[in-house]
């Protein structure tokens, strides 16, 4: 009977490290380990998908600079719409 106490867990020592896995003892080292966790999976999702991330990175700060330009030449014509009375 002390044999199946021991390998779930029941008195021995060698359950001390199953115990240990929800301890307390050091959030900092904790919440280092959970955010670097979460930016690995936030990295894997990221480029869940994309056969080339680098053509995709190229492409997005393209865009971004084209709408810069739209927008800029929006302001510089007063918005695009005139009055002309003939």
């Amino acid at each position: 009977m002390g044999a199946l106490l021991s390998c779930c867990g029941g008195g021995s020592s060698s359950s001390s490290d199953y115990n240990n896995i929800n301890d307390p003892a050091d959030p900092e080292a904790r919440r280092k380990q959970m955010a670097e966790a979460a930016e690995a999976r936030m990295k894997a999702q990221e480029g869940r998908g994309v056969k080339n991330p680098e053509a995709l990175k190229q492409r997005q700060i393209r865009m971004e600079e084209l709408e810069r330009k739209q927008e800029a030449a929006g302001r510089d014509q007063g918005g695009g719409l005139r009055w002309q009375v003939n």
